[in-house]
């Protein structure tokens, strides 16, 4: 999938296609009027369910809604949605639900009991609380970026998955990592357009028995109307579901940062301490992956390319990289930027990418600095750097 999604100078300058903003696809599920609803803000138990995927702010733009989450998406499209199975909580249907994040309520699709997605995840027994099932809607995503849709959907979903752990340890609980079976998706009702990415339980297996679900739950489409790519669809529906536990660091004020995480488009670089800077590059990231921090502009801090917190070669290379992530004006103005390299060009790489940078910008939000995820950039170039293949950029600096 690298040598399919790979951007280049050329192909940028002869790309001459017109975005048409009125034929956009939906951004959010919506089950039919007579779904029984759930107000989430009536079930404090569910208060980490609510901040795992929220809207944070909603404007008008061009006459149509305009909606931020707490985690950010590649051209704010959000090919994300959210289904729990909740059984045993205290003032609820033991049933399986969608996350309707727009009304913040949860839907029922189907009241259970003695049966259940158990034996899909691979368990005997009944869980007692909350599984989480993490889907993707390709078509979301394609229709702006083609086939390059591929590498936001899996950086997204890490977003997600880092905004879940986080969500969920600072409620004191905990994620069960989970073994999933390849008939999910049909037993899900979803078609061809939206396949599970990553599954989690949050609670316990209890010692009573449970039977598989059947028959499958109603198909409801995720957009108004879908087009297909038939190698994307493909790839997405092969690739295996993510289940690695994310690390996550804990932050008192979850609430304020959570909800106030922005995507930066401009910088103050004399906001941005050079602790702040320093305290950024010591963020741990998967094994996998390599994270090379450049230095534009700092108080004390020499200019240039810093490797595990040490500066590696002196320079500004403030224009280089500028070129590189598609000479984005904004980008100048940072204090640095991250570029996040993986062993492996895979989905699991991207997912990792988007786990750290969600760290990174909760960790700009603690210090009120500025952060945005950048994954559009000429790969090729990028092996100046690296000998691996660059999946992420990540610029940082001061807040406006």
């Amino acid at each position: 999938m690298r040598e399919q999604t790979i951007l280049t100078r050329e192909w940028v300058a002869n790309k001459q296609s017109f975005l048409d903003w009125e034929s956009q696809p939906t951004s959010f599920k919506q089950y039919p009027h007579f779904s029984f609803r759930v107000p989430l803000r009536e079930h404090p138990s569910l208060k980490w369910l609510a901040q795992t995927r929220c809207i944070t702010d909603e404007q008008t733009v061009a006459q149509k809604p305009y909606r931020r989450l707490n985690v950010p998406s590649a051209g704010n499209l959000h090919p994300i949605e959210i289904y729990v199975q909740i059984r045993n909580v205290t003032g609820l249907l033991s049933g399986i639900y969608h996350l309707d994040v727009l009304h913040e309520e949860l839907v029922l699709i189907r009241e259970i009991a003695g049966e259940g997605i158990e034996p899909y995840v691979g368990m005997d027994k009944r869980f007692s609380g909350v599984i989480v099932m993490i889907s993707l809607v390709p078509f979301r995503s394609s229709w702006k970026y083609a086939l390059r849709a591929w590498r936001y959907l899996y950086l997204d979903l890490g977003h997600q998955i880092h905004a879940l752990g986080a969500s969920v340890r600072h409620f004191g609980l905990s994620l069960t990592k989970m073994s999933v079976n390849e008939r999910l998706n049909t037993i899900l009702g979803m078609g061809e357009d939206e396949v599970i990415g990553a599954v989690y339980g949050v609670g316990e297996m209890n010692e009573r028995s449970v039977k598989a679900l059947n028959p499958p739950l109603m198909r409801v489409q995720p957009t108004d109307y879908t087009e297909t790519i038939d190698s994307l669809t493909g790839a997405v529906k092969t690739t295996a579901v993510y289940n690695k536990i994310p690390e996550t660091l804990f932050y008192e004020d979850f609430d304020s940062i959570n909800r106030l995480r922005r995507s930066a488009r401009e910088f103050y670089p004399n906001g941005m301490s050079d602790t702040v800077i320093q305290e950024l590059m010591s963020i741990p990231s998967s094994p996998s992956l390599e994270s090379l921090f450049f230095v534009f502009q700092a108080h004390s801090m020499q200019s240039g390319l810093y490797r595990n917190g040490e500066c590696a070669v002196r320079g500004n290379f403030n224009s280089e990289i500028l070129h590189l992530l598609l000479d984005q004006r904004f980008i100048s103005g940072s204090n640095m930027v991250v570029l996040i390299f993986a062993e492996i060009f895979c989905a699991d790489s991207h997912i990792e990418a988007g786990i750290y940078a969600q760290e990174l910008y909760r960790t700009c939000e603690y210090h009120n600095s500025g952060c945005s995820g950048i994954g559009a950039f000429y790969d090729k170039e990028a092996s100046r750097w690296s000998d691996k293949p660059l999946i992420y950029a990540v610029a940082i600096g001061g807040k406006v």
